[in-house]
């Protein structure tokens, strides 16, 4: 609930600065300046959630490993070998039944 209401609370937001704008310079209709600004708003929120998914797939992997997940991230960023590893370690898994 709260991210929808911070959603919105950004659309209203961007639609305040762009009526603005619009007043100032009346270039473009407000139409295709908010849904220009509002596609860039929407691909960040993507990258943000998948940003998030990343996190804690990397957290259960430190607490199964037992080690601190910043640690595990740094790591994994700067080694191509451990990318492979853990890519090898999820390959042997089996699934929960």
């Amino acid at each position: 609930f709260a991210g929808q209401i911070a959603g919105i609370s950004l659309c209203v937001l961007q639609y305040n600065i762009l009526s603005y704008v619009k007043r100032n310079e009346s270039y473009e209709t407000i139409g295709g300046l908010f849904a220009e600004i509002s596609k860039n708003s929407v691909e960040l929120s993507v990258a943000e959630k998948i940003w998030l998914l990343i996190v804690e797939v990397i957290n259960v992997i430190a607490e199964v490993l037992n080690c601190d997940a910043m640690v595990l991230t740094e790591q994994v960023i700067s080694n191509d070998k451990q990318i492979k590893a853990v890519k090898q370690a999820f390959d042997r898994l089996t699934p929960a039944a």
